[in-house]
């Protein structure tokens, strides 16, 4: 810590303030890549001022809507017409009106349709009034800087050139830019680079590498010592004062790191030199799809990067036998020729087609294939855009005519399931219409699923006429994402695995392939109850063949039932699971359709025989704010109606209420607190304050017996978990300075005792040891904890007894400890023979008006001082700055400071929030035996961009049994965003879900989670007091969640054990270890914030 501390004041020595340089050299958005402001001719009578844009990026981007606008004079906006899209690595070329632009010192800004900037120049300037325009050096391009850029002949929607890298940069190399070439006297000069790796010197001893910045020039030399930040950025920056040095020529920049290097350069002057650079203009064109059918329509667009007056685009289209098939003259609309060309089903000719574009000295080529339409072998073809929908959810239907064309199809669309198995005359659901034929016997038809419960189930979609009839069943489920459509003739699934008495088992099943009969009859599915032997489970009944149900004719005979399929195949019965008919045990499911058979096993049980007692449970361990916790408890037969319920809060206090018994069986709700709304109570005389997150307790009783079971509520139920430990115990922080106090906080389960005569509490011993060994023990208190089981205590940490480093925590209570850890930063210098000096220092070094600026130091040795004199004043430019050293007296208003015991002093200055507040600072403070000056900057405040802090990134229905997926930390929207959380699922059939499983390695091969010995999870890591299992991995902890093998869904998720880390970037390579079940894998990326 010491070493930081004195690295960050060699930094503050040397003026330098190193920050997190976002800028990379080619950007994840649509960028302006070249401009003309003075084409040729007169800009107020013609339009011919342009911008050209370009994909950097590999996908498609929709710029509907987006403004293209001048910033300076005109601040004229250009919006761009809906449906536009441009290609991964395509330009677009646009003109606008009349004197767009100004010729000199403009710059140009694209925005998205929020108004958000994505793209803006420098300010540009061009008098040339010729073919030359401002385009980027190469394609996207984009350093934030106005070496980007160059003034060349004009190539509009042509290359400007791509980057090359050389082999050298295999290894480890480091890039240097400036953000402009030439500057003037009074600016500064913002260099920054970045390197491609970190890399850490261990001899003589452990530290990272330097980045050694060399700058010279005329009579000028400095050396500048930086640290690549996480993200391999560095940055600095130079004032360009005569004052400071500074005299006009060129300075040379060098920069070594790791054995690599790089250079660059700037000049200084009075004046900016320009250059240029002759290149060519160009012509583009270019159609909508590659390959089209016959009856489809051909969209051509060209596009020029100079404008002539009158002068048309020829274009000429050839078949693949030579034959001219269209030609004509087009002329630019706001930059862009535009023209569509049918292609003819009458006798068409397949093959590569041949456009020509002439357009005055400029000549382009572009091709397009026609191919044959290839048509199914049945009368009418039927599609969907999915098989299961969720409700609410539009549902897209296409088809088409393969042989015959009539101009419409009878529609019709049914709801064939229900299943809540309403029979209300809102029920049914059922849309008749007609689907309307075009020219190319192709139609299309949507409709929405209503958003409500009686809308899930099954739908049949029929279209018909004289020329045939097709069907297609979809499925409304609540989890589309989940569903996996059976590829066997016969499934069968029962609602639950096991059976309480007096619960109803409810089985469904799916027949592939339903039979129709001519007649009105209908194939039913016979269902035997079956004991796990195989032999039918008997009951009293009628037998077959009889008439009537009277109690003479009932006899013994087996349990069956059956039930009539409904067309799309889905079907239904409901088996009441009572003592009459069932002993514990396991049992069978026969179902037989036709010569279709299918077998599934359940179990019953008898809770209280198995468990002996009552029992308690509830729906989760960890509750967060405002959520449902659903209590469940069976009682031994005591002949009670009611139970008394109490629940005690984490703060003592203690809510009595009730719940009604049935069958032995009764159940509790209640809501967690919806908000962290500290709760003010008082005891003993002194004011406490206490959270509604902790330990919760619950206790059921009734005469005779009481059962007791705890609960969390915590701000992060996701990662939290209930310790089965009766004590746990933290610190509020993790570091503490040297003289601050010590708070210990935590929660014990408190030990159950009666409530006559004498009861005296259990005390928590709190012990603060060293944490080194022997591990000396410091301090220690006793606390007894409240009623709720919290406690706390308060510790000094003297300056003399707390050197710099960690400390533990013990804490006893019923013979069981647990422990805790925390840091201590002592500054403070002993026994050294080194001149007492002021230490000063800012919060940071640049504020925005409103802002606070909180000053803070102290002397390095611990010597009495009675006051401190503060005082700031704001700088003129003029005026050279201090830094750390004292110029002169105090020149502002003097605020007299008491120091504290430990001899340090905090100073908060308000800013005005004005613009007027921008500009320089500085502090001087006076200590008897120093004086020291710290300067710190107010800026103008910068426009907010709204960017989420977690961003998820999803990929669904993956059916392979190999999968890799990449994860790598990127930039969203200009903010640098990192992987946090890697989670799947995979959904199988429950007949396969022994045989389906997952495997999880890392690109290394290290087996994390799956059934192999290797594996470092095997199996659930839900425990109690558990959710994750922590493993190491190439180096890195982490924390795995898995539900476990041989359930229908498998679930995981892996994320670092520390909070303020994230994943490497890497491959994951995911494997479905299966033979040919149907099986789904999805997945996602959790994605946070970069600070």
């Amino acid at each position: 810590m010491i070493r930081n501390i004195a690295i960050l004041f060699s930094v503050l020595f040397l003026g330098i303030i190193i920050i997190p340089a976002s800028a990379q050299s080619f950007p994840d958005h649509v960028v302006i890549n070249e401009v003309d402001l003075n084409p040729p001719g007169d800009d107020s009578v013609n339009i011919s001022e342009w911008v050209e844009l370009y994909n950097p990026t590999d996908s498609k981007i929709d710029v509907s809507g987006w403004e293209i606008a001048s910033t300076t004079v005109l601040k004229k906006t250009m919006t761009i017409p809906a449906g536009t899209i441009i290609g991964p690595g395509k330009f677009l070329k646009y003109s606008y009106q009349t004197v767009w632009f100004t010729d000199s010192n403009d710059s140009i800004e694209l925005r998205d349709k929020n108004g958000v900037v994505i793209d803006k120049t420098p300010l540009f300037a061009d008098l040339k009034n010729d073919f030359s325009s401002w385009q980027r050096i190469y394609d996207g391009y984009d350093n934030d800087s106005i070496t980007d850029w160059k003034f060349a002949t004009s190539n509009a929607g042509s290359s400007n050139g791509k980057q090359t890298f050389s082999e050298e940069q295999q290894g480890t190399y480091v890039t240097l830019s400036v953000d402009k070439q030439h500057y003037l006297f009074g600016e500064t000069a913002k260099i920054s680079g970045k390197v491609s790796e970190e890399v850490v010197i261990t001899y003589p001893y452990f530290q990272p590498e330097k980045v050694i910045l060399t700058i010279s020039g005329p009579n000028y030399n400095k050396i500048v010592e930086l640290y690549p930040d996480m993200n391999l950025n560095f940055k600095t920056s130079l004032n360009l004062q005569k004052v400071l040095g500074i005299s006009e020529g060129t300075y040379n920049l060098n920069v070594k790191y790791a054995g690599a290097t790089s250079q660059t350069s700037f000049t200084v002057g009075d004046k900016i030199i320009e250059t240029e650079i002759v290149q060519e203009g160009s012509i583009t064109l270019q159609t909508d799809k590659s390959v089209y059918i016959p009856g489809q329509t051909v969209v051509l667009t060209g596009t020029t990067s100079k404008i002539i007056p009158l002068e048309g685009l020829k274009f000429t289209i050839t078949n693949p036998d030579g034959i001219v098939i269209a030609n004509g003259n087009l002329f630019p609309t706001n930059g862009k020729f535009t023209t569509t060309v049918f292609v003819s089903p009458v006798k068409p000719v397949y093959g590569t087609y041949e456009v020509i574009g002439e357009y005055f000295d400029k000549a382009v080529k572009t091709t397009f294939e026609v191919s044959k339409d290839v048509k199914e072998s049945v009368p009418i073809s039927l599609w969907t855009d999915n098989v299961a929908y969720g409700l609410g959810e539009t549902v897209q239907i296409s088809g088409r005519l393969n042989n015959i064309w009539i101009p419409s199809l009878d529609l019709e669309i049914i709801q064939t399931k229900n299943t809540l198995g309403s029979t209300t005359s809102t029920s049914s659901f059922k849309i008749l219409d007609v689907a309307r034929i075009q020219g190319d016997g192709s139609f299309a038809y949507s409709f929405n699923i209503p958003n409500e419960q009686q809308r899930l189930g099954d739908y049949r979609i029929t279209v018909s006429k004289e020329v045939g009839t097709a069907s297609k069943i979809i499925h409304a489920v609540v989890n589309p994402d989940e569903f996996v459509v059976s590829d066997e003739p016969l499934t069968l699934q029962t609602n639950k695995p096991s059976y309480d008495f007096g619960e109803t088992l409810i089985l469904d099943g799916f027949i592939a392939n339903p039979t129709t009969r001519s007649s009105f009859e209908t194939a039913v599915v016979t269902v035997f109850v079956l004991n796990n032997d195989g032999t039918p489970v008997s009951i009293m009944g009628v037998p077959e063949g009889a008439r009537t149900t009277s109690k003479d004719q009932l006899v013994v005979v087996p349990y069956k039932l059956t039930a009539i399929p409904e067309s799309s195949g889905n079907f239904n019965v409901k088996l009441d699971i009572n003592k009459n008919a069932f002993f514990e045990g396991t049992y069978k499911l026969k179902a037989q359709y036709n010569d279709l058979t299918k077998i599934i096993s359940f179990d019953v049980v008898d809770p209280l025989k198995q468990t002996g007692s009552q029992t308690l449970t509830l729906n989760k361990e960890v509750f967060g704010l405002g959520e449902k916790l659903l209590l469940s408890g069976i009682l031994p037969p005591t002949g009670q109606t009611s139970v008394t319920v109490s629940l005690t809060k984490p703060d003592g206090s203690v809510r009595n209420s009730g719940a009604t018994i049935e069958d032995q069986r009764f159940s509790w709700t209640w809501t967690t607190p919806i908000s962290e709304k500290p709760l003010a109570i008082k005891s003993e005389g002194r004011s406490l304050t206490v959270s509604n997150y902790g330990v919760y307790k619950i206790e059921a009783s009734v005469p005779g017996y009481s059962k007791t079971i705890f609960f969390k509520v915590s701000s992060d139920p996701e990662n939290d978990s209930l310790s089965s430990t009766p004590i746990f115990v933290s610190t509020e922080k993790s570091i503490y300075n040297a003289g601050e106090k010590l708070k210990v906080v935590g929660n014990v389960i408190p030990r159950q005792q009666g409530d006559e005569g004498l009861v005296v509490p259990d005390r928590v011993t709190i012990r603060v040891l060293s944490g080194t060994f022997p591990y000396k023990q410091i301090l220690e208190s006793q606390v007894y904890p409240k009623v709720g089981g919290s406690f706390e205590s308060l510790f000094d940490l003297p300056i003399t007894v707390f050197s710099e480093g960690q400390y533990k925590i013990h804490a006893i209570y019923q013979n069981k400890k647990v422990e805790s850890s925390f840091g201590v930063v002592n500054d403070f210098t002993f026994g050294s023979d080194d001149d007492v000096e002021l230490l000063l220092s800012a919060d940071k070094a640049e504020y925005y008006p409103g802002d606070v600026v909180v000053l803070s130091g102290k002397p390095n040795k611990l010597i009495y001082l009675e006051k401190f004199d503060v005082s700031v004043i704001k700088k003129s430019d003029t005026e050279i700055t201090c830094g750390s050293f004292f110029c002169g007296k105090h020149v502002g208003k003097v605020t007299t400071l008491r120091p504290s015991p430990s001899g340090s002093f905090t100073y908060q200055f308000p800013i005005i929030d004005l613009p007027s507040s921008i500009g320089k600072y500085e502090f001087t403070v006076d200590a008897d035996f120093d004086t020291k000056s710290l300067p710190f900057n107010v800026v103008e405040r910068p426009a907010e961009m709204k960017t989420p802090s977690t961003i998820i990134e999803k990929e669904n229905r993956i059916t392979e049994s190999d999968v890799s997926v990449t994860i790598l930390q990127k930039s969203v929207d200009g903010n640098n965003v990192a992987p946090r959380v890697f989670s799947g699922s995979m959904l199988t059939n429950r007949v396969d879900q022994a045989d389906v499983n997952l495997k999880i390695t890392s690109e290394s091969g290290v087996c994390i989670i799956g059934p192999d010995l290797e594996c470092l999870v095997k199996e659930s890591t839900r425990k109690p007091g558990q959710i994750y299992e922590v493993v190491e991995v190439d180096g890195m902890s982490l924390k795995v969640r898995y539900s476990g093998p041989d359930v229908r869904l498998e679930k995981f998720d892996i994320l670092p054990e520390s909070s303020e880390e994230f994943l490497s970037d890497m491959t994951w390579n995911v494997s479905i270890l299966k033979d040919d079940q149907a099986s789904r894998f999805y997945y996602k990326i959790n994605y946070k914030t970069l600070e």
